[in-house]
């Protein structure tokens, strides 16, 4: 509202900006979520996932940090993190571990981590993924495939997720060997009894979204948000029906998707008013002679300080990105060379 007031823009331009492909695919990413957690298949595959771990605390360390990652590349970090975290709590009641408790601390600061972590396995891991795909094609970079993205985001991800957890571990080394018997999380497993309908049906549904995604990379029609909107409205669907519009309407961040589009139009915003090209050339000017793995650390390391500045990952992506081309572009190289960094460290908010 404040752009055409401040003459940064005409109002039809601030309003068309604040819609994108994004909007729509963190919408899907909510219904996904609301899938996996009322069928009851996320709490399913952590408590298989626990029981691979047998009831070593360390080894169960692991496994939170990995597993929260492992579901995070096809849904919310937030709802990932929910469900490691409910059954983290209920491990720690029957422990009756009280506050301070070292273990306690390691698994619940490694499930968030973890999650965030494992958001940029995939594009479909975070919506931040999706908006700096975007970002780097509406700026005249080359379109980056799916499947190049996870011959990124895979490895980075295999790397980081077993190194969160052993640093985990020695910061906060557990003060109990075992979490009890192999028994009780069987127990527990034994109560969802048999795979139900409803969970086969989310895993055709995301699992055939996901080989989408993957052919999308020889096959640009197979657009990711267009991809995912067609299994959000699978999930509708008669013989299908996983929820009603009334559950879904619920589950929906709305505030969070109002944000996401007052951000995309301050973006756009903060390009056109030069104020992006000023932040970069400030912290990053001058830089053209530098050797590119260094200029791909330093543009790593300003993404993450800038959390501090700009704790909203959606902003970064929005305000880094375009000026970051132009760095790029000056310096002879591909574009998304130097905006890739920003869009994978941007997920990663560990700062705050």
């Amino acid at each position: 509202a404040f752009q055409p007031i401040f003459g940064l823009s005409t109002l039809g331009v601030a309003f068309g900006n604040f819609i994108s492909p994004v909007f729509f695919f963190v919408l899907v990413m909510f219904l996904i979520s609301l899938a996996w957690l009322k069928t009851g298949l996320a709490r399913r595959f952590a408590l298989w996932m626990i029981s691979k771990a047998g009831t070593d605390s360390k080894r169960v360390l692991y496994v939170f940090v990995v597993g929260s990652g492992a579901i995070s590349m096809t849904m919310s970090d937030v709802p990932s993190a929910a469900v490691f975290m409910a059954i983290a709590l209920g491990i720690f009641a029957k422990l009756e571990l009280k506050p301070g408790s070292q273990f306690a601390k390691s698994v619940m600061l490694g499930i968030p981590i973890g999650a965030l972590i494992g958001g940029i396995g995939t594009p479909a891991g975070s919506s931040i993924n999706i908006l700096g795909l975007i970002m780097i094609e509406q700026n005249g970079g080359p379109r980056i495939p799916f499947l190049s993205w996870m011959a990124i985001g895979i490895p980075m991800a295999l790397i980081l997720l077993p190194t969160a957890a052993w640093i985990l571990g020695q910061v906060f080394p557990p003060e109990i060997a075992s979490i009890g018997t192999q028994e009780e999380i069987e127990n527990e497993q034994h109560q969802l009894g048999p795979v139900s309908s409803s969970e086969w049906k989310v895993i055709a549904i995301v699992g055939t979204m996901m080989v989408l995604w993957i052919l999308s990379t020889w096959f640009p029609a197979l657009d990711v948000t267009l991809v995912a909107m067609c299994g959000g409205c699978a999930m509708f669907l008669p013989g299908v029906r996983l929820f009603s519009w009334q559950e879904a309407q619920n589950a929906i961040g709305w505030g969070i998707l109002v944000m996401l589009g007052g951000v995309t139009t301050l973006g756009g915003a903060s390009s056109s008013s030069g104020l992006a090209r000023w932040l970069v050339d400030s912290a990053l000017g001058g830089l053209q002679d530098v050797s590119t793995l260094w200029i791909l650390i330093l543009i790593s390391a300003f993404t993450v300080v800038i959390h501090l500045m700009l704790p909203i990952n959606p902003v970064i992506i929005v305000v880094i990105i375009p000026p970051i081309m132009l760095l790029a572009e000056a310096a002879g190289a591909n574009p998304a060379l130097y905006a890739l960094p920003v869009a994978f460290t941007a997920s990663c908010a560990f700062l705050l």
